[in-house]
């Protein structure tokens, strides 16, 4: 009698086409749009920006990147800066505008992923704000901006912005899903920039500045990555959301970064120590702290406090790296006028 009873309560609760089988159906999975996402240890919580959805598109934020244009040739030749302004100022508004175009095209095509993820899901795009016609339409917008400034440029410029179009836009639809090649791919369009700031105001090209600025750029999207694993709440999160991540461990962006941080901090000496300065060498000693420092603290905020996601970001808003920063240039200027 009880295991008949037991057999009525099951039939009772049990779906009206259950199979003759006695086996219980379950209820169907509840959609992914609804499911709760995971929440990422050390991502901050992603609150709606008050600009309008379409300006968020463009990452306003990242254009600081750009600012590369202009540092290099700051470096290398203060005076030729000065002179050539305006053509300086147009190749970074061109780069501004492709690099835009190159965050809409990536979104464009990360929509339907975007939206399973924490954060990335309130973009535009991914969250309905802005349509993918829209989102085209401003895309091609942007590039048409950037052409139309380089056309006001040297040849050589066009060619590193055209350069650094393609070769993000062949990261949006594949680089990026290739370990290694999805760095260096970031890195060298860094290094496309410093180019093109250089030529634009008839800088004399160092190489030794753009090794650093490769190595500086590796070493920054190197940390971003690690940043990216050692945040994800489960194993297979972060390679499922990046999928370069499953060419990366902990272990292997550790003896990375060791082998980047030398590359760079030697890479800065070297274009110290060689510069036509009256005291360069004094001041490739003097400065040595503050470079040391400036590696050693982002290495540090990488490994210890979580950070990374956004290097650019997390360089700005620290405090010890802002201090250490100040020190540090107002030692080159006077170094530069002694």
């Amino acid at each position: 009698m009880k295991q008949t009873g037991r057999l009525d309560s099951q039939a009772a609760v049990a779906p009206r086409d259950q199979p003759a089988t006695g086996k219980v159906l379950t209820a169907p999975a509840a959609p992914a749009a609804t499911a709760t996402l995971p929440v990422v240890r050390g991502e901050r919580p992603a609150r709606r920006s008050r600009w309008p959805a379409p300006l968020v598109l463009l990452r306003p934020r990242q254009w600081v990147k750009n600012v590369f244009v202009l540092i290099v040739p700051l470096a290398v030749a203060p005076a030729a800066l000065l002179r050539h302004l305006a053509p300086a100022l147009t190749t970074a508004a061109a780069f501004t505008a492709a690099s835009s175009a190159v965050y809409v095209f990536n979104d464009w095509i990360d929509r339907d992923q975007d939206r399973l993820h924490p954060t990335k899901r309130h973009r535009p795009l991914a969250s309905g704000e802005v349509g993918p016609l829209g989102a085209l339409a401003l895309g091609v917008g942007c590039l048409a901006t950037a052409c139309a400034a380089g056309g006001l440029l040297p040849k050589g410029v066009q060619a590193a912005v055209a350069g650094y179009a393609v070769l993000n836009l062949a990261y949006c639809l594949a680089l990026k899903r290739y370990p290694l090649v999805d760095v260096t791919t970031v890195s060298v369009g860094f290094v496309l920039r410093a180019v093109a700031g250089c030529l634009a105001v008839a800088a004399p090209f160092d190489p030794i500045l753009i090794m650093c600025v490769y190595c500086t750029c590796l070493l920054m999207s190197l940390g971003k990555r690690r940043h990216e694993l050692a945040t994800a709440s489960r194993p297979g999160q972060a390679m499922a959301r990046r999928p370069a991540l499953t060419g990366y461990s902990l272990a292997l962006l550790d003896q990375l970064t060791a082998v980047l941080l030398a590359a760079t901090l030697i890479s800065y000496e070297l274009f110290v120590l060689f510069a036509p300065y009256p005291h360069a060498a004094v001041l490739a000693v003097v400065t040595m702290p503050f470079s040391v420092f400036a590696l050693c603290r982002y290495t540090q905020l990488v490994s210890l406090h979580r950070s990374g996601g956004e290097p650019g970001r997390d360089v700005l808003t620290d405090p010890q790296l802002a201090v250490n920063a100040l020190l540090w240039l107002a030692c080159l200027a006077v170094g530069r006028l002694v």
